[in-house]
């Protein structure tokens, strides 16, 4: 099966210094899970999830995706060592693991146990963008990680019907050509003259994990009139300001590029992925102040459907003139274009668990890229909606520092939400 443009660009992204893949953390109370049985289900599952026994081959010069007869689950998901891990020495492992390439012999995923200091159980799954966006990690985990149905909060199986994972966008299906002025305009407005988080990426990496009060947020987003996606933005700002403040730079808006998963017409083509970007009001100190001003802006963007036509106007450039279309993505690419890129991808909304061991919340990391040494992401779990955070610590220091930024901003925006007059 030939990889989409997408999905090649993907591949082509990656180097020494940046990897190909996003990681997903399952966090599971209870009883310690071991490699073996989670080997044993996933096993039993595989029929449901063909594209875990993909790997890449070329034919005619170019990549395809090809089954692998001899897959090997015990090369794929294994005990990590050293366990148990306190916080910090998981973090480590999760830092340590997210550096490293997969092996593009074997299929492109991997998943180590990591058992925790206190109980309970880490799954730290690492699987290539290539092989699997936002939107179909959550449905690989329901496949094969999950246990069928609904569970209680102990983790055993409830009565009713599960429900589905939901869809990351509910965007137009319509690809209209038309009005494309304006999404030039908004999509080619350079940044800062200067990043924060622009130099020469190395192999290094540090992150940071935060859990938040995602039913809080929700109820906070709704009461202002923003979505829940506006009050994760407005929390990265207020966080963002915090860290500038620490290293006493300049606050100034930065531009954040938010990216998209666009309906695809054959479901086996691979990612279709879009963005919009848009600038961050980080000099806005008051968190409702700065939640409407999100809101505004987002609603905007998402109005004039700028990533669909932004996604057409690309393909049509490729088609007319591929060298038209490369000046344009290397000018997207610059820390000009965008300073950080921001992702989040929706979870179950109703408890799940992996071997009868509850999964308390999924902590979410993607990889940064050059010219741009932070990255983060958010994924909700049930009421829990988790940070995810991954820099270049060269380029990016104290990201300790960040991470209680953006727990101090959720927690100020919750409660301006709730003491504001008209609320009471």
């Amino acid at each position: 099966m030939p990889l989409s443009d997408e999905d090649r660009a993907i591949l082509d992204l990656e180097c020494t210094t940046v990897v190909g893949h996003v990681l997903h953390g399952t966090i599971l109370d209870g009883p310690v899970v071991d490699a073996a049985a989670l080997r044993a289900q996933i096993a039993a599952r595989l029929p449901a999830a063909p594209e875990l026994r993909y790997r890449l081959d070329e034919r005619g010069g170019a990549p395809v995706w090809v089954p692998d007869g001899e897959l090997d689950l015990e090369r794929h998901v294994v005990d990590a060592p050293d366990g148990p891990y306190d916080d910090e020495a998981l973090r480590a492992l999760v830092a340590d693991r997210f550096a490293q390439h997969l092996d593009r012999t074997r299929p492109l995923w991997a998943i180590d146990v990591a058992p925790r200091a206190g109980g309970g159980t880490a799954l730290l799954w690492r699987v290539h963008h290539a092989l699997a966006d936002g939107a179909t990690m959550t449905r690989l985990s329901h496949t094969v990680l999950y246990d069928e149905g609904p569970v209680d909060d102990a983790g055993h199986p409830a009565t009713g019907t599960a429900v589905s994972p939901p869809a990351t966008v509910r965007a137009d299906h319509a690809r209209r050509r038309a009005h494309l002025t304006g999404v030039l305009r908004r999509e080619f407005t350079v940044g800062p003259a200067r990043s924060p988080f622009d130099g020469a990426i190395s192999a290094r990496r540090d992150v940071a994990f935060l859990d938040t009060d995602l039913a809080a947020l929700h109820a906070a987003a709704k009461s202002a009139g923003a979505t829940i996606n506006d009050a994760f933005l407005a929390v990265l700002a207020g966080g963002l300001r915090r860290w500038l403040d620490h290293h006493a730079g300049a606050v100034t808006d930065l531009r954040v590029r938010v990216p998209v998963s666009l309906p695809r017409v054959d479901p086996s083509a691979g990612n279709r992925d879009s963005a919009f970007d848009l600038p961050l009001p980080v000099h806005v100190t008051d968190p409702l102040e700065r939640l409407r001003d999100v809101h505004e802006l987002t609603t905007c963007r998402k109005d004039a459907a700028d990533a669909a036509r932004l996604d057409d106007l690309l393909h049509r450039l490729a088609e007319v003139s591929p060298p038209l279309r490369r000046v344009v993505d290397r000018l997207r690419a610059t820390a000009r274009a965008f300073t950080v890129s921001v992702s989040d991808v929706p979870g179950p909304r109703s408890p799940v668990a992996v071997l009868g061991r509850r999964v308390h919340a999924t902590w979410p990391l993607a990889e940064i890229g050059l010219h741009h040494a932070l990255r983060v992401t958010a994924a909700s779990m049930v009421d829990v909606l988790s940070f995810g955070v991954c820099v270049d610590p060269g380029l990016v220091p104290d990201v300790d520092v960040l991470a209680a930024g953006l727990r101090a901003e959720a927690d100020l925006l919750v409660t301006a939400c709730q003491t504001r007059p008209e609320s009471r």
